[in-house]
């Protein structure tokens, strides 16, 4: 028993240092466009209206649920990041207190990119994700002893986002073959609270089926994709390999490639291969549980969004792999017959896919703490301090709205963005096909110069992206409009803007 309060109260220490560590680069994270779109939804959207928007939003409901009361009784999002970087100090703690991994292997997982940056930082859905996975993984030989506590995590899990829904799916097939299958076949008695369950989570994933089918008809990022099947396929697999190395070098070495990137990218791919292959020799079960899930991920992107996978997306799915490897090493059931079936090789490879990201997390952590994730904040805080301070009462115009969301989260209520295209202010993005950006200098010249013709006296403003791929081309200094602001670069590529003054 002391050994095990030992094990236990050193695991707590190892996990107040990840969060002593993670928390530092979460005070330093400027919130941008996807985080502030959460926190405006669960914070101007009421709850019966939830499920009906997040048709369109393309996210199931259960981080917003969480979200939605700190939303309601507090302006500070910090409450939503202190919900994602909690979720992670907690799977860490599981981490480190219920696998059976080595002390290298769960040392180099804590400090890989998705558990020392991108998850506890980047505060989005898929920060909860790790701490649901984990969790699955210490119920997995107990789902007859807690079906309800497995229900509720299989629920959890699926409508936390749609990429685990196949995971979820398998793990659901394998509750029924254990606990409604094997006692029909063996004409057992069955057992209300396992029927019980089964419904549940039955239920969970049609109400997930019925909220797809109204957001890819009314999503218009959905619908963002490339007719040739296989260049999306090719992007996909680029993305996966570089948003695991460094999260920025597609921006910033997009065609550069050295002797160091080639290497990378072959031990990676075939650290990868080998994972997949000691799985299929030791447990084909495990193997399926990870290929099957794998390729549901990249059809998922392939079909509909594949213009952007961001690497939170990439590292759910490595969550998986642990969860996978979790359970093998808990089993403990290693043939030993070959080099792949050993179970000290198959450490050290599982160890090394994972020591391939820390330099990924450590670059990333600093680039947060040292510089701007997006420059919204700095945006509003130049808008507060040199107009809306000095009561100058401005109109602040947009037809950007998916990319400058996190401005209006920075600004005061009342002094929200308008969107150009309604002539009304915004809360936050609703993904209907008008929100592709189409105005040009001459189409925001005449749009003043309407608005000119109704109020003679507010200061009229716009908020463009700088540098954007569909005006890249553009001439910075406009006829009617004064230059005022540059925000600088950014993190998130197309989170920099310029701001204009109509003369007029």
């Amino acid at each position: 028993m002391n050994i095990l309060n030992k094990k236990t109260a050193v695991n707590i220490l190892i996990a107040i240092l990840y969060a002593a560590i993670t928390m530092f680069s979460v005070m330093h994270h400027e919130i941008w466009s996807d985080e502030a779109q959460v926190w405006m939804i669960c914070k101007y959207i009421s709850l019966p209206d939830l499920f009906s928007h997040l048709i369109n939003e393309g996210h199931p409901p259960f981080f917003y649920l969480i979200v939605m009361p700190f939303a309601k009784l507090f302006d500070n999002i910090i409450w939503m990041q202190l919900i994602c970087w909690l979720s992670c100090v907690l799977a860490v703690f599981l981490l480190w207190n219920n696998s059976k991994f080595t002390t290298l292997t769960k040392t180099v997982i804590t400090i890989s990119a998705p558990f020392i940056y991108f998850f506890p930082t980047v505060a989005r859905s898929y920060s909860i994700i790790p701490l649901f996975v984990f969790l699955l993984a210490i119920f997995h030989d107990k789902t007859k002893e807690h079906p309800f506590v497995y229900t509720f995590l299989l629920i959890a899990l699926t409508h936390t986002h749609v990429i685990m829904a196949m995971f979820t799916f398998l793990l659901f097939i394998r509750f029924l073959y254990i606990n409604i299958y094997l006692p029909y076949k063996n004409k057992e008695k069955q057992d209300k609270k396992y029927i019980i369950s089964s419904i549940l989570i039955i239920l969970g994933f049609f109400g997930l089926f019925i909220q797809l089918v109204g957001t890819t008809s009314s999503n218009v990022y959905i619908t963002f994709r490339d007719d040739d099947k296989v260049a999306a396929l090719a992007r996909i697999i680029f993305a996966f390999i570089f948003g695991s190395m460094d999260a920025y070098y597609i921006k910033s070495h997009a065609n550069y490639f050295n002797f160091w990137t080639i290497s990378y990218c072959l031990i990676y791919m075939a650290t990868f291969a080998l994972m997949a292959i000691m799985l299929f020799k030791n447990n084909k079960k495990l193997f399926l549980l990870f290929l099957i899930p794998s390729l549901f991920q990249i059809a998922v992107y392939t079909t509909t969004y594949n213009q952007l996978v961001l690497p939170t997306r990439i590292f759910t799915l490595y969550t998986i792999i642990i969860f996978a490897f979790w359970i093998l090493f808990k089993e403990d059931n290693f043939s030993e017959t070959g080099f792949l079936s050993k179970k000290k090789n198959i450490k050290a490879i599982f160890t090394l896919f994972f020591a391939l990201m820390i330099f990924n997390g450590i670059k990333s952590y600093y680039a947060d703490v040292a510089f701007d994730y997006s420059a919204s904040k700095k945006m509003a805080l130049f808008i507060k301090n040199n107009y809306i301070d000095k009561g100058k009462n401005p109109i602040i115009f947009s037809d950007t709205i998916n990319f400058t969301v996190a401005i209006n989260y920075y600004l005061d209520p009342e002094n929200n963005l308008y969107w150009a295209k309604t002539g009304r202010p915004y809360k936050y993005v609703v993904w209907g096909k008008d929100i592709v950006p189409t105005f040009t200098e001459d189409k925001w010249r005449y749009y003043f110069s309407e608005i000119r013709k109704i109020d003679k006296k507010s200061t009229l403003l716009i908020v463009k992206d700088l540098n954007a791929f569909w005006d890249i081309k553009a001439n910075l200094e406009w006829k009617d409009f004064n230059l005022v602001y540059i925000s600088g670069d950014s993190l998130e590529y197309f989170e920099k803007f310029r701001l204009y003054e109509y003369k007029y």
